[in-house]
């Protein structure tokens, strides 16, 4: 016999071995797409399960099992488990060992109407890229903590159900009475891809550590079997599945603290790509559940319905998302995330002793309905973010609230809202709000504030809402109406204790517009017919210059409106004050202002004022107004009236204008005092706390009260010399009260 030569024996070899070498290139490329474990076994395209031990119930393996890559296992007891090791066992015993499925190979069950569960027990992950067949009206389960990968060519066909567990199964349990727990201490990642077209029933996909579900759908985007509206994808949240096709098979989370089947300690990433544009995802049914976060790339349409509920308790065959991280959306999202009656909790525990709260979101593509005439909810206790490109809208508003803004108060949980992208409400009545608040101060975000740097488009007789309960506000951007007449209303808020800022960085105009909570600032305008500057316990202007008080005001503008109402309520004790507080306003055009609820005392009666703020620890006293406007202004009376005492009120008995500390008004045209002004608080005030009132033209009439030791100033002649009094002291009793006395010689002709 000739001797063989090297490149004989090379030649030899490489043919013997070349399905083997195949098979290596081709796990190799899976692994280096993330798609299966580093300690996958290498098998061949024709490996099927091996080394089978029938641990409950009854089944066999057909003759020929394994004989060019086909074999079939006939079930012949109720709730069969298989466990597939690395040796021994009755079925498959010349295979390699564990549950894997080759490339070429092809498993057929024979349920006979038995409910089959596969628990691979080698300690490497479960490889599927073959064909997997069940039959009969018997659901199948594949169970592997360490791991399962279906893989782009697979299929698998199960009509009465489909589980793949990535994580550690009772058997015994399931033996017994057909439920499965679920258990993540021990868990591996899931990879499901290729044609599951042919699984009805339930589908239930379950892993920790990265879970990512792509499987192939067909020309009509159908992923499983027509009609299959029970899928459940379980990223690290321990439970029970009833396996049962005849009680409707769900998965149950059950995973408290101390509970035998727990959550992954880790954290898990879900990542769902269904849908398509053409053929969006049904989410009828769908139940995710992330112990982690979530991650959309696909196309997740919305219900008829139930088009605004795609956060609830699963009733109703609406489907149910629930994640404790961040839901990440890459795709679209036909549908609301508002947290409904699960009041922004989740259905499981995480191992803790009490049910988790939702996470946020990062969207960084569309959420939308844009058929509703209710607004699109995103409504969750962790930080909404709207990235640049990404747009949310609905014909019927857009609702963003971040924290526990009207949710219960849960330990450890807040957020913010951060728009750069587009927010857009098409319809004739519809609403943008922007809510967040943080009053633990937890997370990225400890303030919960709100920033908007993007674009928010309304339709007509829309209303804004920026507001923060806990922290800063910040509106720039742009905010367009297709008709430019502005909003119908718009009200901004930022923490008021202590004062935090809201920012106006944009044009703004609208009809009504409140501000209330802490301090207003920023380069826009203001555009509106009125304005209510409302129980704020900061400043309102916009500081450009440290010693010119003209260049700091904060921009208002008439437009269209023609005057802007002005009503400025400055908090009492009991509401807030905490001290020193400045206005300033540039109104550009003509304005009319009046005091709202501003008190100068906590209490009094008559014509004595007892127990002025300046006595407590928190008030406002030794606060500063200036108010310009380019047109006529007019100081009116305030319908409310103070909300503690006020010597107008009290002592005089009409209800003025009042402000507790120095007040400067300035007309380019008009200036007319059409009640009472009164900053009254204290016999000696300190600088700065008197009265101006500047304009060429100065219609007065009604009194001016002052502090004691303060004038009260007019840059011209007025039309009458108005009386003037000033606060002295009372005579006791009682003690600390103060009354007010005429003061003819407070009046000065002077400039500001």
């Amino acid at each position: 016999m000739p001797k063989l030569t090297t490149k004989g024996k090379m030649k030899r070899k490489a043919k013997s071995d070349l399905s083997a070498l195949r098979t290596l290139l081709a796990t190799a490329a899976f692994a280096g797409l993330g798609l299966v474990s580093a300690r996958a076994t290498v098998f061949g395209p024709l490996q099927l399960p091996g080394h089978g031990s029938v641990v409950y119930g009854g089944a066999n393996a057909v003759a020929g099992y394994g004989t060019g890559g086909t074999g079939t296992i006939n079930v012949i007891g109720a709730n069969t488990v298989i466990n597939w090791g690395n040796s021994g066992g009755t079925i498959g015993t010349h295979q390699l060992g564990g549950f894997n499925i080759g490339g070429s190979a092809n498993l057929t069950i024979a349920t006979g109407g038995n409910s089959l569960l596969n628990v691979d027990v080698t300690g490497s992950p479960s490889q599927i890229f073959g064909m997997l067949s069940a039959n009969s009206g018997g659901s199948v389960f594949v169970a592997n903590a360490n791991g399962i990968t279906v893989g782009p060519n697979a299929t698998i066909i199960s009509s009465a159900g489909l589980g793949l567990i990535a994580a550690t199964v009772n058997a015994a349990q399931f033996a017994s009475n057909g439920t499965i727990p679920v258990s993540f201490v021990q868990g591996g990642n899931l990879t499901v891809q290729g044609k599951l077209q042919g699984v009805g029933g339930f589908v239930l996909l379950a892993g920790s550590g990265a879970v990512n579900v792509s499987p192939i759908p067909t020309a009509s985007g159908a992923y499983f079997k027509i009609k299959t509206s029970n899928v459940t994808v379980v990223g690290g949240v321990g439970g029970t599945v009833s396996a049962t096709p005849s009680t409707a098979p769900t998965y149950t989370a059950s995973d408290a603290a101390g509970s035998p089947t727990p959550s992954a300690s880790g954290l898990t990433t879900v990542t769902l790509n269904l849908g398509t544009s053409a053929n969006p995802y049904n989410m009828t049914g769908l139940t995710v559940l992330a112990n982690g976060n979530m991650v959309n790339n696909g196309v997740l349409g919305g219900l008829s319905g139930y088009p605004n509920a795609l956060i609830s308790n699963g009733n109703g065959g609406q489907p149910t998302l629930q994640w404790t991280g961040t839901l990440t959306n890459n795709g679209t999202i036909k549908s609301s995330l508002a947290s409904g009656a699960s009041l922004g909790r989740v259905n499981f525990y995480g191992n803790t002793s009490a049910p988790l709260a939702y996470g946020g979101l990062v969207n960084n593509g569309t959420i939308a309905i844009n058929f509703s005439t209710t607004p699109l909810f995103v409504q969750l206790p962790g930080t909404i973010i709207n990235n640049a490109g990404a747009t949310i809208s609905n014909t019927g508003g857009v609702e963003l609230w971040a924290g526990n803004v009207s949710l219960p108060l849960f330990t450890g949980v807040g957020g913010a809202v951060i728009n750069h992208g587009t927010i857009a409400a098409s319809g004739l009545i519809s609403p943008v709000v922007l809510k967040a608040s943080n009053p633990n101060h937890v997370g990225p975000n400890p303030g919960g504030g709100v920033f908007s740097d993007g674009s928010i488009i309304f339709g007509r007789e829309a209303e804004l809402v920026v507001a923060s309960l806990t922290g800063n506000a910040f509106l720039g951007g742009s905010v367009t109406t297709p008709n430019g007449a502005g909003l119908a209303s718009v009200f901004f808020q930022s923490g008021p204790n202590p004062a935090n800022l809201f920012t106006l960085g944009t044009n703004v105009m609208a009809n009504y517009t409140q501000f209330n909570g802490g301090s207003l600032t920023g380069p826009g305008t203001l555009t509106t017919a009125n304005l209510d500057l409302n129980d704020f316990t900061g400043n309102v202007n916009n500081v450009t210059s440290p010693t010119n008080y003209l260049a700091n005001g904060f921009h208002l503008s008439n437009g269209s409106f023609g005057n802007t109402n002005i009503t400025i309520s400055l908090p009492t004790t009991s509401q807030g004050a905490v001290g020193r507080q400045v206005v300033n306003l540039n109104v550009a055009g003509n304005a009319t202002i009046n005091s709202g609820t501003t008190s100068t005392f906590v209490n009094g009666s008559g014509r004595f004022g007892i127990l002025p703020l300046e006595a407590n620890d928190a008030n406002n006293v030794d606060s500063n107004l200036l108010v310009q406007a380019s047109g006529n202004l007019t100081v009116s009376p305030s319908a409310s009236g103070p909300a503690n005492y006020a010597f107008s009120s009290g002592a005089l008995g009409t209800p003025g204008f009042v402000f507790p500390g120095g007040i400067v008004l300035i007309a380019g045209k008009t200036l007319t005092l059409n009640t009472v002004v009164d900053n009254g608080y204290a016999p000696s005030a300190g600088a700065g706390q008197g009265i101006f009132f500047d304009a060429p033209t100065i219609v007065a009439g009604p009194p001016v009260i002052t502090n004691g030791n303060a004038w009260v100033n007019f840059s011209t002649q007025p039309s009458t010399v108005p009386t003037i009094y000033g606060v002295t002291p009372a005579p006791p009793p009682p003690l600390n009260a103060y009354t007010i006395t005429p003061d003819p010689s407070a009046f000065h002709i002077r400039s500001f």
